[in-house]
């Protein structure tokens, strides 16, 4: 018997980022101004919006334990649907944007601390990769 092969999609992108006031704003077009309100097109999408606010809350509680002071960064989290039975997203990416600290070195180093003591991130089981932009 042949192995059920599931239709390949992609979910998001969602585009988040925060502001001076620490709101944080959703959007599914980067050029978009964005709600405070998360995406709710497809219950996939509240939860890539869901990781990449916890994301950034993360990144916020490594940044403060640095003692760095962060600009204003923007987060994008996007999925890819498994093509094996059962239904599920196999793999996340997120991306935070490079400017986050002046420092590239600590800037990294931030990133993997705010990786590791996200809620979100640690609670599902598919991959997730984090990294800074280019």
């Amino acid at each position: 018997m042949a192995a059920i092969r599931l239709k390949p999609k992609k979910f998001g992108p969602v585009f988040l980022r925060i502001d001076e006031a620490d709101t944080i704003f959703y959007a599914e077009d980067p050029a978009s101004a964005g709600t405070t309100h998360p995406p709710d097109k497809t219950p996939v999408d509240t939860l890539l919006a869901s990781l990449g606010s916890c994301i950034i809350r993360s990144v916020q509680w490594a940044a403060a334990q640095q003692k760095a002071t962060l600009n204003p960064f923007s987060v994008t989290v996007s999925g890819v649907k498994a093509e094996t039975p059962p239904n599920r997203v196999e793999k996340i990416d997120v991306t935070v944007s490079h400017d986050l600290v002046s420092d590239p070195v600590l800037a990294d180093k931030i990133v993997k601390q705010a990786k590791s003591i996200c809620t979100v991130s640690n609670s599902l089981t598919c991959d997730i990769t984090l990294t800074l932009t280019p």
